[in-house]
């Protein structure tokens, strides 16, 4: 993990520093050193990491409580981080503010658009937002909604995005949240169940199918054909 400077604006209070100052980037988050101990920057660093802890616990959850939810969640984010990452950044190539510490080696500033942290966090919103209206917890979705904000707002005060980018971003990752949604009422009718659950739920349809078929080969009730018995006409 190489240290390396980057270029502040004083225009953003958590991006003031020194010449003095260095940073570098950990999981695409720029720390800046001496740590910013002010309200707003730290609060924007820790909150630039909660990203990092949402595959974990849907790891956990997976593991221990076999919901299905979390089973297609944890997909979701790993195919869209795979498309963001791979696909996205360097096809579009739009770089970082001079701000960032996500640098190549040679000190190029990474591509920024879109936001990895942004579409992941805001694409799980919208869809546990989603999840909570439909059981009517809708509490739980008017929390979700006054989350929504925090990881664009943090992305672009820690100088690890523009402004262009997090509400591209925001918007681009709002209408993920809502197919994914859509996708997993398709597969998962019933979301309170466990993915074990839905497979033996998927076979035992299809073992109803099975006998029902059987049962219309035999005819009518009380009429069941008996082969190679002689006709008495």
């Amino acid at each position: 993990m190489a240290l390396r400077r980057a270029v502040q604006d004083d225009d953003v209070e958590s991006q003031q520093a020194t010449k003095d100052d260095e940073s570098y980037a950990v999981g695409q988050v720029t720390i800046r050193v001496p740590l910013d101990c002010r309200p707003l920057p730290l609060l924007a660093v820790i909150v630039s990491f909660l990203p990092w802890a949402v595959p974990v616990a849907l790891i956990a959850d997976i593991a221990l409580e076999r919901r299905a939810i979390s089973l297609f969640a944890f997909t979701a984010i790993l195919v869209t981080s795979l498309v963001c990452e791979w696909g996205l950044k360097p096809l579009i190539g739009e770089p970082r503010p001079p701000t960032s510490a996500c640098r190549t080696e040679d000190g190029k500033l990474l591509p920024g658009m879109p936001s990895g942290h942004v579409m992941m966090c805001q694409s799980m919103l919208i869809f546990y937002m989603l999840e909570s209206i439909h059981h009517h917890a809708l509490m739980v979705a008017v929390l979700l909604i006054l989350a929504m904000p925090a990881m664009p707002w943090a992305r672009w005060y820690n100088g690890d995005h523009t402004v262009k980018q997090v509400v591209v971003t925001f918007l681009a990752a709002s209408l993920v949240g809502l197919v994914d949604y859509l996708i997993f009422l398709v597969l998962f009718q019933d979301s309170s169940g466990t993915f074990g659950q839905h497979v033996r739920e998927v076979r035992r349809e299809e073992r109803i199918g099975v006998t029902r078929a059987l049962l219309a080969d035999l005819g009518p009730p009380g009429v069941i054909p008996v082969p190679f018995l002689p006709s008495t006409a």
